[in-house]
């Protein structure tokens, strides 16, 4: 079977920006399925989220990105990969009070944000829509999906600061540096693997699932490289002073995209070089590809 294509959010902004010629975008849209290729729910809402962080001015071209994963999709949208965890593997239902936005309506904020042809249209006097007018109250709507997955991500990351150095938060106030210089080469291939079970059972117990030992065995193997990533990530939050999580909160929608990995029908494309290198030594590097190489294999 065909592996299906999870396009990572910065192949759009490729394409806006000619970096992905219209010769090959074209190219492309003529092999996709007739039903399109279904957008990951992550790239969707960081999509959806860039309408909030781009300057006024630049409402076009942050619109633009959305009309073309939208046509690439033609509207399908896929399920959160945590989501789907629940019920392909772990056959539990998704904690009820963290359910996230479902797909339909994902699709509904894209769809409508396609047609505007100006900010103030969305904000304001709104657009027509089946049989209605639709406007956004606010774009900050579009960013706040994703503000209790963002703390959840900021929590792991000093989670795993607190197991290197409990200390950190003192330390960084004092000399602005989370971790004693002469602690630095501690932070080998022995710490990255204590990192693995405990981000995994922190996912479990947040789910609801077991840990037992032959669960967490499983989960581990189908998120390996969102393990990679993780931990990768976490080593540079501790030894680089300017490493801020608020400053880099794509590496939390990178973290979820790499969840759809825990799925053999799925392959990433993405152009993002931090991406592939954080993962590099994953077993699942290989389904992590650039546009050009996934092009190659229609």
């Amino acid at each position: 079977m065909r592996p299906k294509p999870i396009f990572d959010t910065n192949v759009f902004g490729d394409v806006q920006r000619s970096r992905i010629s219209q010769k090959d975008w074209q190219c492309l849209l003529r092999r996709r399925p007739s039903h399109g290729w279904p957008l990951s729910s992550v790239t969707a809402l960081e999509l959806l989220a860039g309408i909030d962080a781009t300057p006024p001015e630049d409402f076009l071209d942050a619109k633009a990105r959305i009309a073309s994963a939208y046509y690439l999709s033609k509207g399908h949208i896929l399920e959160d990969p945590r989501h789907l965890l629940c019920k392909e593997v772990l056959h539990i239902p998704f904690p009820p009070d963290q359910l996230p936005p479902s797909s339909s309506v994902i699709s509904q904020y894209m769809d409508v944000i396609r047609r505007a042809n100006y900010l103030e249209q969305l904000l304001k006097t709104g657009l027509p829509y089946k049989g209605g007018r639709a406007r956004l109250d606010a774009t900050s709507i579009l960013a706040d999906i994703m503000v209790w997955p963002k703390l959840g991500w900021a929590a792991a990351m000093e989670r795993m600061a607190d197991e290197a150095y409990p200390a950190w938060r003192e330390l960084f106030q004092q000399t602005q540096r989370r971790l004693p210089r002469e602690m630095m080469k501690e932070l080998g291939p022995a710490w990255r693997a204590r990192q693995r079970p405990i981000f995994i059972k922190a996912l479990l117990d947040w789910l609801g699932a077991s840990t037992g030992p032959e669960v967490v065995a499983d989960i581990s193997a189908r998120l390996d490289a969102v393990l990679e990533f993780t931990v990768f990530v976490a080593r540079e939050f501790l030894v680089q002073p300017s490493y801020s999580l608020e400053n880099n909160q794509s590496d939390i929608f990178d973290m979820f995209q790499l969840q759809y990995l825990a799925f053999d029908r799925f392959v990433i494309v993405s152009n993002d070089s931090d991406l592939t290198n954080r993962t590099r030594q994953s077993s699942q590097a290989h389904r992590i590809m650039s546009f050009d190489h996934f092009l190659q294999t229609l």
